[in-house]
């Protein structure tokens, strides 16, 4: 029995097909088929039924995924303390849900470390559902998901089963990101009838995206024609942005540390959006205590404290 068929296993107990497993793991699918079909054979023990709507646990394969899970997040958790302290290496695994000024603030944190200090750091853009399995699994250390403040409780009480700590890290209602010299970049306050005429860079994978009735506006039209562009890369979303004079992006607050000083971008307000939306951190319960992951969320609270002071945010959550 193998750490990886366990994780194969509550992945498809998740996803409830083999497929959509394969897609969240990005493992191919044969692979995935295989390995299920390995492990039952060897523990003599049936843990799915195939059946023309998905994968459904059987009673004995319940029982098993309650033990898998506890083991892959033992092992999870063991590998995530010792890496922390294996050859004097500063190891971080963050991840996180379409949330640029985290980039930011990982820079700024790692300007300030020792230039001789060793790094090992992953900074991962991935949906949140996936954020908070990694986190809850000890898969990753620190994980930021986007959130609409109404579903703050809905969330929390998640969380809490999962064993998860979490706080606010910033509250906000959405902005607009365009070139310095796009048609919009005039407004103070951009009238939401006049995005209409310009082109709309969208994440490209739908799990990713929030946008319109959930974080925008309850009233957003969502059917009205759009000019967008749908693309997955972040990178190649602001090169668009550096090409297209005339697009335009929906984005959280970001301070000046996010862009270059020769940037040719500007992040506008929009009144028409009045959802609030919340950005979470989380972790492991059992890390709160880990020296390098406090040291980093410390250093995070005073990164957008000093963001606050610059008005980044529409105020500073309770």
């Amino acid at each position: 029995m193998k750490l990886q068929q366990l994780e194969y296993v509550i992945a498809i107990a998740q996803e409830g097909s083999i497929t959509a497993a394969a897609k969240k793991l990005y493992q191919a699918q044969p692979n995935i088929s295989i390995a299920l079909k390995e492990l039952e054979s060897e523990i003599g023990t049936q843990i799915f039924w195939r059946t023309p709507n998905g994968m459904v646990l059987t009673p004995e394969g319940e029982d098993f995924l309650v033990r898998a899970k506890e083991i892959v997040e033992s092992m999870h958790s063991l590998e995530s303390d010792y890496s922390h302290r294996a050859d004097d290496t500063i190891s971080l695994r963050i991840e996180a849900n379409i949330s640029t000024y985290m980039a930011a603030a990982l820079g700024v944190w790692v300007n300030s470390l020792d230039p001789s200090d060793k790094l090992n750091i992953h900074l991962i853009e991935i949906p949140s559902n996936k954020v908070i399995d990694d986190v809850s699994s000890g898969r990753s250390d620190i994980g930021i998901i986007r959130i609409p403040s109404s579903q703050l409780g809905v969330y929390a009480e998640q969380l809490k089963s999962r064993k998860l700590s979490c706080r606010t890290v910033t509250e906000f209602t959405m902005k607009l990101l365009m070139r310095k010299d796009h048609p919009l970049a005039k407004y103070d306050d951009v009238p939401i009838e006049e995005l209409k005429k310009y082109i709309q860079i969208l994440h490209g994978d739908d799990e990713m995206n929030l946008f319109g009735k959930n974080s925008v506006n309850p009233e957003f039209d969502e059917d009205a024609p759009q000019r967008t562009l749908h693309v997955y890369d972040r990178g190649s979303k602001m090169a668009l942005m550096d090409i297209l004079k005339d697009a335009y992006m929906w984005v959280s607050p970001m301070p000046n540390t996010a862009f270059a000083p020769e940037s040719a971008v500007v992040v506008k307000n929009c009144s028409y959006a009045n959802i609030k939306m919340r950005d979470l951190v989380i972790c492991k319960k059992a890390n709160e205590t880990n020296r390098l992951i406090k040291e980093f969320l410390e250093f995070l609270n005073v990164f957008i404290d000093r963001a606050f002071e610059q008005h980044m945010y529409d105020k500073r959550p309770e």
